[in-house]
């Protein structure tokens, strides 16, 4: 006989494509043989030879060859805007500009290629930390491991909620009429909508889900063998949000060149041919081009993605799709499962409530619950059953399993046919919903009143009621002629977690609605809420499902929106009903996050703005999940909110400074050439966007402060913004240009050597400060002082550019908010030298044309280093600062650069101030002095004699969580439910404010306002501690 795991002698090769052997049309025992193992699975050793052999189970990696990936990041709109530029200055034979711009582009390119392959790395971990587990049979055993590790002739234990990991054929005992099928769902393979029963020697494909039953199967295809992996496809997806700032950019630098074209050629009537420095104004382009275009912009939203995903990792929130890194930010709904989330899903068995029925007691209560549990899926209802039977241990030893139903969402039970070892009888044991149990019992009439009664009183206790049913013989469930009878109750109790009371609070504080979503009963979900601080306001899910039968309305009032959005959760919830819930928050504009850990969640998962998949899910839900939690709880979905609330303010942060940066460059540049006929050099725009590029990737990696409310990309606000700040620093820059150039304000005031160049100064040097040449003429002097006043400007556009990202950064004073070690190093690094490039120049550098061309450079006995002529040549007065470009280092000025844009930083933070109040960012019109002085006067016990309301939008109420929903006795107005335009609702800045006012004087203050007291199954229940002690308030 052929050893376990041995190469078959003949047939099929376990890790080809056997297309030649149809796997659905051989018998069990064939198939088994073909692949060369027996039922208990393969060895761990004949295992390892085979994924030596054949490989892992997982497609082939697309690579990429790393030349045609660094090509790639010079193919965008971006690089290509940048790409026209170097082409313009090659026509123009500008060699050295060509050069510096096409340096730009292969640096950024390079910075690109390095920062990215580091967050491919990263999101390779977090791919592979998504990697599906499966049960594996080996040497006899079952053993949880990573899917991609099966090997052909391995056997599976596939169950409800399992990702079918490999193409299987099913495996059991002979097909009968009784057999109970699986449900496989194989829409993602085959478009099936509906899921396909499954029998016994029926085969299913990789990448199916098990939407009921449990079997073991045996794998005989895995990777690029599988019927998923010959029609694998990759998908792709782009941020719509960062293109059309790039566009908006493009548009602004687009409008800049047909300005300066025009005035250039048409008003100073300028000439162009080709040859370097010939076509000034060409030239002159590039400084709009090079300065206007964001060209790290595509790095740095990657890098912050990646980055950001990575550290959200670290805290136990796994990404699986990088864009619900920004929907995360903006939720403001969360709909949560009590078990395991609000919970600590650890059960227990309350020995002294056992409530037997039918005459028997508590040990075979406890023995029939042990004996109809199967712990080899480690559920954890049947895992303690098991171990709450004192003798678990050796309870097996007097009975067989013949045949074991698994749970399904549908039916509520499971059954096990068990043999007596000692008489041979057969008998059949139920567990699961108690409703469903007792419907079934022989004397369902007499004693259901009693077993409800007995399930209410568990559930005011916070306990959950499982019923045990038991019947003789074998068959199905619904045989005719059995006789089931009612054991009993075991009331199970799954107590809060420590810290979810505290997360709800913070969840609270961060503008996010916590509503549960349970199964569970009413009455269990109300004192869990109770016990947590939420709200009270409970549903049972069959008031939403009456209303909407019943045109719309909720007791002849309330809409079925409303009904949803100002509940505070609800019950005896089927998976099937969260997708409408969030169907309908969507509908109200709310940003929707909903968890989910079984096969059924999967459709509300990927309806959810953010599909969590918690700790423990099903692969089913997992592969439809945006985040999968690795640690149980709510308090790491509300530390992933705040990471990413933390990346989304780095992208707003670079998104607001692009703007604001393009607009700088091209108003600053773009009008001192309209208006004054004025050039610069590209080198110094190239200094400058590598800077910048520097600064802007340590944004990725910056401290910051996470918004108090729910965020969402603001394009209007954005642009506002940003292009208020260019501006304001196109005016700083303007100002010193004018005041340094057309003026002697610094010269006679402060004694810096003069950078006037209008005519006057020049042609009467007693009017000039002492450090003019008297000799030199006055072409020489203005082309001197125009290269040192280009020094100026440059120091002056790199300090207050840069600084700028102080502001963009925080809500706050940029002094007093700290920023992140690299973005200071960046910034300090990026201004020394600058400075250093002020201060000592380029020599000249770019070389003047024409007459200019002929000037050498000759030391003075006063220290200066002006330009005079070795020839007769003399350009024409006026033409000579048109056609010159140079750069002549101006120290002295170097100081005054800082302290100029040093003052005017100090305006930045009273803009930002003024325009987030004009703009209504984070809520900021909330936090006005009215509302501090409520702030004050809930604080001072002395004047709080009554429940304070705040009249908001026409209607005044006690609202009472986050989303401005009413407390059990008001509504808010319609003003309050109203959302943004723009994508998202405006975030609501939540104060607290202490309370004395009895429910009755509420509920009075409500009516005077002319609010309807909101109506609900749990009028007249206990309010919370919370609820009595304080109020909230939504301004």
């Amino acid at each position: 006989m052929r050893a376990n795991g041995d190469p078959p002698k003949g047939g099929a090769d376990p890790g080809a494509n056997n297309d030649d052997v149809d796997f659905s049309k051989i018998s069990i025992k064939e198939a088994l043989e073909l692949l060369g193992v027996e039922q208990h699975g393969l060895t761990e050793e004949a295992a390892a030879k085979r994924l030596n052999e054949y490989g892992p189970n997982k497609l082939p990696e697309t690579t990429i060859n790393p030349f045609i990936r660094f090509v790639g990041y010079l193919n965008n709109p971006l690089s290509w805007a940048m790409e026209v530029a170097a082409l313009l200055a090659i026509i123009l034979l500008d060699y050295a500009d060509f050069a510096l711009i096409l340096g730009l582009l292969l640096l950024n390119a390079t910075i690109s290629f390095v920062e990215e392959s580091s967050a491919d790395k990263a999101i390779k971990a977090l791919a592979g930390a998504l990697a599906p587990k499966c049960r594996v049979l080996r040497d006899g055993k079952a053993k949880t491991m990573d899917a991609v590790e099966i090997v052909p002739g391995d056997i599976l234990v596939i169950k409800f909620g399992d990702i079918v990991p490999a193409d299987v054929k099913i495996l059991g005992d002979e097909a009968d009429e009784e057999e109970i099928p699986m449900q496989i769902d194989q829409a993602a393979l085959t478009g099936e909508s509906l899921p396909v029963k499954k029998f016994t020697g029926d085969v299913a494909f990789s990448g199916s889900t098990c939407k009921a039953g449990e079997r073991h199967c045996l794998v005989y295809a895995t990777g690029i063998n599988t019927f998923f992996g010959r029609a694998a496809a990759l998908i792709s997806a782009t941020n719509n949000v960062m293109t059309k700032i790039g566009a908006i950019c493009l548009v602004t630098i687009g409008a800049w060149i047909v300005i300066m074209l025009g005035v250039q050629f048409g008003r100073y009537k300028h000439t162009c041919s080709l040859g370097d420095g010939e076509c000034p104004t060409l030239t002159n382009l590039l400084v709009i081009i090079v300065g206007g275009i964001p060209i790290a912009m595509p790095t740095v939203l990657s890098v912050t993605l990646a980055l950001g995903a990575s550290q959200l990792a670290k805290s136990g929130a796994i990404v699986a799709r990088m864009s619900a890194v920004e929907e995360m930010a903006g939720m403001d709904i969360l709909c949560s499962d009590k078990t395991g989330t609000l919970t600590l899903n650890k059960l227990s068995v309350d020995h002294a409530d056992l409530a037997p029925f039918s005459g028997y007691d508590n040990s075979t209560l406890l023995k029939y619950g042990c004996l109809s549990s199967n712990i080899v899926t480690e559920e954890a209802i049947d895992v303690v059953l098991y171990n709450s039977y004192p003798d678990a241990a050796n309870v097996w030893s007097g009975y067989k399993l013949l045949k074991y139903v698994p749970f399904n969402p549908t039916d509520k039970f499971t059954m096990a046919v068990l043999q007596d070892n000692a008489t041979g009888a057969t008998f059949r044991l139920m567990k699961g919903a108690p409703q469903v149990v007792v419907r079934r019992a022989h004397d369902a009439a007499v004693i259901t009143k009693q077993v409800e009664a007995k399930i209410i009183n568990f559930a005011n206790r916070g306990y959950r009621a499982l019923g045990v049913g038991y019947a003789a013989g074998e068959g199905s469930a619904d045989a005719v002629g059995t006789k089931w009878e009612f054991c009993g109750l075991v009331p199970l109790f799954d107590p809060p977690r420590h810290d979810t009371a505290e997360t709800i609070k913070r969840c609270k504080e961060k503008g996010i609605s916590v509503k549960m979503v349970t199964g569970d009963q009413q009455l269990i979900g109300v004192e869990t809420a109770r016990q947590l601080g939420m709200g009270l306001n409970i549903h049972k899910i069959e008031k939403l499902l009456h209303a909407k039968s019943a045109g719309g309305l909720v007791d002849g009032v309330a809409s079925v929106d409303e009904l949803v959005e100002q509940a505070d959760g609800f019950a005896e919830v089927f998976p099937e009903h969260k997708y409408e819930i969030v169907d309908i928050l969507q509908k109200r504009n709310h940003m929707v996050g909903m968890t989910g850990d079984g096969v059924n969640d999967a459709p509300a998962l990927k309806k959810a703005d953010v599909g969590i998949a918690v700790h423990g899910a099903t692969d089913a839900a997992r592969g439809a999940a945006d985040i999968v939690l690795t640690e149980p709880g709510l308090s790491i979905i509300v530390d992933a909110v705040i990471g990413a609330r933390k990346i989304f303010q780095r992208m707003t942060t670079y998104a607001k400074y692009t703007v604001a940066m393009t607009f700088r460059i091209c108003f600053t540049f773009g009008l001192l050439t309209v208006l004054y006929n004025w050039y610069f050099p590209t080198i110094l725009i190239v200094l400058l966007a590598v800077f910048n590029d520097g600064a802007m990737i340590a944004l990725s990696k910056d401290r910051v402060t996470p918004s108090p409310a729910p965020n969402s990309w603001r394009l209007r606000n954005i642009f506002t913004v940003g292009i208020v700040y260019g501006l304001y620093l196109t005016l700083s820059s303007w100002v010193l240009y004018h005041v340094a150039a057309k003026d002697t304000f610094f010269q006679n005031r402060i004694g810096l050597f003069s950078l006037n160049d209008t005519w006057e100064e020049l042609l009467y040097p007693g009017l000039a400060s002492p450090v003019t040449v008297i000799e030199q003429c006055a072409a020489e002097q203005r082309y001197v002082r125009g290269a040192q006043l280009r020094s100026l400007l440059y120091n002056q556009v790199s300090i207050s550019g840069q600084a700028l990202v102080f502001v963009t950064r925080c809500s706050g004073h940029s002094f007093l908010d700290r920023a992140g070690t690299f973005t200071y190093l960046a910034f300090f690094g990026a201004q020394v030298a600058s400075s250093l490039i002020a201060a000592f120049g380029f020599g000249g550098y770019p070389a003047p044309p024409g007459a200019l061309a002929n000037c050498k450079l000759c030391a003075q006995s006063n220290g200066a280093m002006p330009r005079f002529f070795s020839s007769g040549a003399v350009p024409v007065a006026g033409t000579e600062a048109t056609y010159t470009a140079s750069v002549i280092g101006a120290a002295e000025w170097v100081v005054v650069a800082w302290i100029w844009s040093l003052l005017w930083h100090l305006g930045l933070d009273p803009i930002k101030w003024f325009m987030a109040w004009v703009l209504n960012e984070e809520g900021v019109r909330s936090r006005s002095s009215y509302a501090s002085w409520l702030r004050r006067r809930a604080r001072d016990p002395t004047k709080t004699g009554e429940e304070t309301t705040i009249q908001v939008g026409g209607a005044a109420g006690n609202y009472a969580n986050p989303l401005g929903r009413t407390s059990l006795v008001s509504r808010p107005s319609p003003q309050m439910l109203a959302r943004a335009s723009i994508v998202r609702p405006n975030p609501i800045r939540r104060l607290s404010a202490s309370s004395r006012a009895s429910g009755a004087a509420a509920a009075a203050a409500a009516a005077a306002a002319g609010i309807r007291g909101a109506r609900g199954s749990l009028e007249g229940a206990p309010r919370s501690p919370t609820a009595q002690g304080s109020t909230r308030q939504s301004v």
